[in-house]
């Protein structure tokens, strides 16, 4: 059955609640720390969320992205964007983010906004396709106990999944 925008709205009601908030990162990240690297320093998540070089670990994009996450048959629906993109997703960048987008954010653009908008359209097409992959569904975790999910310590699918905290 195909869902519409409406129909994503109310299943995926706890991550709108969460994106309708007008500020964010207001206290420690509160959820479950097992099989996570939580971290309280700007410039060390920051550094997990760009770097490319996969020196030390994967690039968190190529591992938050990999198509090996998501099956064939998921549909990658282009009226979320339309609809992010029209709300500003649910505005944004105009929130109160206490400090942490000035920590995150890197020569050029701020990485925690970007990181941000994009992880909420991929969250809100597995609400759409009734599927989440298990990294996406520990992401969606994170977000809702107040932490940013940014990097992966290790090489993928070992190690843990990088959280900044802002307090």
């Amino acid at each position: 059955m195909k869902k519409h925008w409406k129909d994503v709205i109310v299943s995926a009601a706890p991550l709108i609640a969460f994106l309708e908030r007008q500020s964010y990162f207001d206290r420690p990240f509160d959820g479950d720390p097992s099989n996570k690297l939580v971290l309280k320093d700007g410039g060390l998540a920051l550094r997990y969320a760009v770097d490319d070089s996969f020196e030390e670990f994967d690039n968190w994009e190529t591992v938050s992205d990999s198509s090996t996450l998501f099956p064939n048959s998921f549909e990658w629906n282009s009226w979320i964007d339309h609809n992010l993109m029209k709300n500003r997703c649910f505005g944004l960048t105009e929130k109160n983010f206490h400090g942490a987008d000035v920590k995150l954010s890197g020569n050029v653009s701020c990485v925690l906004h970007e990181l941000m908008w994009r992880d909420m359209n991929v969250l809100l097409n597995c609400y759409s396709n009734e599927y989440f992959p298990r990294l996406w569904q520990e992401m969606l975790k994170v977000y809702l106990s107040n932490g940013f999910p940014c990097g992966w310590h290790g090489r993928y699918p070992e190690g843990k999944l990088v959280v900044f905290s802002n307090h």
